[in-house]
């Protein structure tokens, strides 16, 4: 498809912001309410590729009428991975933006994107903050989700760019649409990506994850997501490195908590918060080893299908 306008100069380069809709509840509204006042007809669009349906489809008509909204019709339930690669594929921008709906974009988000981006990238992506969280069991999340994406962020070539505030080159993203609808983009793309063109951080690009998550939902969706990390490494990596993470892995809860740890002391974040929520992070760091551990021994499973 074209893009919007015509030229690759920054002043008219044109972004299609794609957002997964998986999950449902409140957390989708608000990101959207985050990028309505961004939005300039010219040079942006917005695209929900959504697998709730009902009330939520209904909602994102009725209230956010600059929305483009993509329900696809699927003969199984699509997992995120799919959803977002629905919507690049869709795309029209010159840059397709990956904003994750559990984030909050500043205002000059979009705005930071095309005037940050460079012929030469092939992506381009920003810190995770924290949203002031008034219960200990959000912060859990945020910590064991993004511990390697806290502020502060050194601006520079960073290949580790998350991919719940990422922007993509879309003519370098689209060579590689055999991928991706597998697996973690971090894992099975951004690699490949990276040797056509440059990963940069802009920490002008930073969004904020916004709560709550039930304790006891969210150990579920980090053993989800870790079994299909392990899984989708496993498919990478030779019998002996599968076997050698099999047979270390008592070890990795420890060492997991450890890196938090480290990762809070170099960041932003009051390592009191990490002391504070110590005693809820241990359950999840023992859920995370599982779940990659069961990755690596028998594959992701269906558990890609049922990560939100």
């Amino acid at each position: 498809m074209r893009p919007f306008v015509e030229g690759n100069l920054a002043d008219s380069r044109s972004v299609s912001v794609v957002v997964a809709s998986g999950a449902g509840g409140d957390f989708l509204p608000r990101c959207l309410a985050s990028l309505r006042d961004q939005v300039d007809p010219m040079h942006t669009e917005v695209l929900v590729v959504d697998r709730c349906g009902g009330e939520t489809a209904v909602r994102i008509r009725r209230r956010h009428p600059f929305v483009s909204l993509i329900e696809p019709h699927l003969d199984h339930r699509p997992s995120v991975p799919e959803l977002r690669a629905i919507g690049a594929e869709c795309a029209r921008g010159d840059i397709v933006a990956i904003l994750e709906e559990h984030c909050v974009a500043p205002p000059n988000w979009i705005t930071t994107i095309r005037s940050s981006f460079r012929p030469d990238d092939a992506a381009i992506g920003g810190p995770i903050l924290p949203q002031d969280y008034d219960r200990l069991r959000d912060w859990v999340v945020y910590l064991s989700e993004y511990h390697s994406f806290l502020p502060p962020w050194p601006e520079g070539e960073r290949i580790s760019l998350n991919g719940a505030n990422i922007a993509y080159d879309r003519e370098k993203l689209l060579r590689h649409q055999d991928i991706l609808r597998t697996g973690y983009w971090e894992v099975v793309l951004h690699p490949v990506l990276a040797q056509e063109g440059r990963f940069r951080s802009v920490p002008a690009m930073g969004v904020l994850h916004t709560g709550p998550f039930d304790y006891r939902y969210y150990l579920g969706q980090r053993y989800l997501l870790s079994r299909v990390w392990g899984g989708t490494q496993r498919e990478h990596i030779g019998l002996s490195r599968r076997l050698l993470y099999l047979g270390a892995a008592p070890l990795f809860p420890a060492l997991l908590l450890a890196r938090i740890a480290r990762c809070v002391a170099r960041s932003e974040v009051s390592s009191r918060r990490y002391l504070a929520v110590w005693p809820l992070l241990v359950p999840v760091a023992v859920a995370y080893v599982w779940g990659e551990w069961l990755g690596y021994l028998v594959g992701v499973g269906d558990a890609l299908e049922k990560v939100e």
